[in-house]
């Protein structure tokens, strides 16, 4: 039975604390306390198992897979190249049970699940989450959190009343070395008081072909047999329905709005991260966005913009004096001074500027124990002479880890929703802002509301399809 499940987990814990706890114990090689592979291990299911989802799949591949639910079974010769097909990855756990449809899976193996991992489009994200935390379950889910303010508000609020089912954000470089440096770094005073920042994704090469063009708004609409092996209603899911398209799957959901949250749903978490981190960022006061000149009538009512900005101004806090952050999504910030004029920026990353120097970093969201330091302070003597803080954030063994173990232990990782779901709102004020391009949007923090624009606040939420809503 579940219910002698946890007890009994919990009993085994409270032994293993006085030994310094799982964590400790990875992090030296020694691994958990030794018991029977069913008190070991949690059962985990999996909603959504191609490309990135294989690789949280692969992370967690020691603990017991009991589950895995796709909506895309095509093989590799069906599909385009570097895509990786859950029908391939599927294969690697011949013991868990295959589904379609992840509400059928929860139903049918609720009480052999103990956690659920959901790495759907972002629009599944909040009602398969939402659902699960219903169930009881610890619940790893992708970034963004959510597509919409309200559905990542309602996950939020989910949390706060489980505090000991453990959600996790897939902000992968939360836990990497370099984050917590620069976390680190900024809070001894490396750069002095910082000001201004800017985030960027200058390109993404993996993912650069599965970025539509807007002459696809054209050509969308258009009846187009659905392959056997996709399952298009519940790909579409809460999403008003839509005829298949090769233009949406594999991994071009992402910059349509009824299935992504753009680039910058897609790539900000990761770089804004370390700044909400470290400067302690709530709201901003002011938000305004721009996009290309293609950006405009019926093209922005479907899709996300090709190149944006967003401006955000948080308020000063405590000693720390006001700050400004501007967004470049498939744009080049201009690089801070001391950059080697022959080297580029890297293609994602962030510029911080402070009173004393500059911080710059890469994409930390692939930084691995012993990879090469993606972090750099300018001038290059600052670099040679600032005496590196202690190391006061704990490292865990990897983000997925970090999870397992707090589901363990009954707490809550460092990148819980409540912390993943306020960068994850940011992302999406952002891209209500480029929306409405053109206009300052003032931002009240404890009403969690804009002030001058009733439309900016309309798009907080969507319409959801018949049986699709949120789980109350």
């Amino acid at each position: 039975m579940k219910e002698t499940f946890t007890l009994s987990r919990r009993r085994v814990l409270a032994g293993a604390a006085a030994f310094g706890g799982f964590n400790a114990m990875r992090a030296m090689g020694m691994g958990v306390p030794k018991a029977p592979s069913w008190l070991d291990r949690m059962n985990i299911a999996f909603i959504g198992i191609g490309n990135y989802g294989a690789t949280n799949l692969r992370e967690l591949a020691g603990e017991n897979i009991v589950a895995v639910c796709d909506v895309d079974w095509r093989t590799r010769a069906q599909l385009p190249d570097r895509v990786l097909p859950a029908s391939e990855v599927v294969a690697e756990h011949p013991a868990a049970k295959r589904f379609d449809d992840w509400r059928r899976m929860l139903e049918e193996m609720d009480r052999q699940i103990d956690a659920v991992v959901v790495c759907t489009a972002d629009h599944v994200h909040a009602q398969a989450a939402l659902t699960a935390m219903k169930m009881g379950k610890h619940v790893y889910c992708e970034k963004p959190l959510a597509a919409t303010i309200h559905e990542v508000r309602a996950m939020m609020d989910s949390a706060r009343r489980h505090p000991k089912q453990a959600t996790q954000t897939g902000i992968v470089g939360h836990a990497s070395e370099d984050v917590r440096l620069i976390v680190e770094w900024i809070r001894a005073g490396a750069i002095g008081e910082v000001t201004r920042a800017d985030v960027f994704q200058t390109d993404w090469a993996a993912g650069k072909r599965y970025i539509n063009p807007y002459s696809d708004v054209e050509q969308v609409h258009r009846e187009i047999p659905t392959p056997d092996e996709v399952k298009w209603d519940l790909f579409v899911g809460p999403a008003p329905m839509r005829p298949y398209n090769p233009m949406y799957l594999p991994l071009r959901w992402r910059n349509w709005e009824d299935f992504g949250t753009g680039i910058l749903g897609d790539h900000g978490p990761h770089f804004l991260d370390p700044l909400v981190w470290a400067l302690e960022l709530d709201y901003p006061e002011t938000i305004e966005g721009d996009a290309d000149a293609g950006y405009s009538g019926a093209i922005a009512k479907e899709m996300f913009a090709r190149v944006s900005h967003v401006n955000y101004r948080f308020p000063a806090k405590g000693s720390r004096g006001p700050v400004s952050i501007k967004w470049w999504g498939y744009d080049t910030p201009p690089a801070p001074p001391g950059w080697k004029k022959d080297e580029p920026l890297p293609t994602g990353g962030g510029i911080i500027y402070g009173s004393k120097g500059v911080l710059v970093y890469g994409p930390v969201y692939s930084s691995k124990p012993g990879a090469q330091k993606q972090v750099w302070l300018f001038p290059e003597d600052l670099d040679r002479t600032f005496r590196r803080p202690a190391k006061t954030i704990e490292r865990p063994v990897s983000h997925w880890t970090e999870w397992v173990d707090a589901a363990r232990q009954g707490k809550q990782p460092s990148c819980s929703w409540a912390y993943g779901g306020h960068i994850t709102e940011l992302c999406l004020l952002g891209n209500i802002a480029i929306a409405h391009h053109g206009t300052v949007l003032h931002f009240n923090g404890k009403q969690r509301r804009f002030l001058n624009s009733e439309s900016a606040n309309a798009l907080f939420a969507r319409p959801r399809r018949k049986g699709w809503e949120l789980p109350v």
